[in-house]
């Protein structure tokens, strides 16, 4: 994982969102940190066409790496010969240290692979989760929620 995600076309890259100041009383309160995950299929290596997307909201950077990482390992799994082991490289290799680095600095991370003639990218973005007055809505998965990841089960 890196610093930005940059597709072939140039797009993407080190743009940083941005930020707001909350003024001197802080964050909302009821508010929760966590870490806002996508995946994002494009039918061809031009990133051109979405294919499919996907959403995963988790509590720390470490789960946000861990969880982007085990599902770049499970696409590349798929893959044989030569993309297949190019593929798993990237993945476990792909600076999981910097990246839960920049996610607890705030900013955000990407991994983008091609796989079989698509383009797919992760995204970990720290975000601040705000309360809703009905009480529903997404909740982070935390290490006491089982095992999960992208399209494994929808948040509870």
């Amino acid at each position: 994982m890196a610093g930005g995600v940059r597709r072939p076309d140039g797009a993407g890259g080190s743009q940083r969102p941005q930020r707001t100041e909350t003024g001197s009383a802080g964050p909302a309160i009821g508010a929760v940190s966590g870490i806002w995950c996508e995946r994002t299929v494009y039918r061809s290596v031009h990133a051109d066409e979405v294919a499919s997307w996907t959403f995963l909201a988790v509590d720390t950077p470490l789960r946000a790496v861990g969880v982007i990482t085990a599902d770049a390992r499970r696409l590349a799994a798929g893959l044989r010969g030569r993309a297949g082991a190019r593929a798993l490289r990237a993945a476990a290799d792909a600076g999981r240290l910097g990246a839960v680095a920049a996610l607890h600095r705030g900013e955000p991370c990407g991994l983008a692979l091609t796989c079989a003639g698509t383009w797919v990218e992760w995204s970990a973005t720290p975000v601040l989760f705000l309360p809703v007055v009905s009480g529903t809505g997404l909740r982070c998965r935390g290490r006491d929620d089982p095992a999960g990841g992208f399209g494994v089960a929808a948040p509870r």
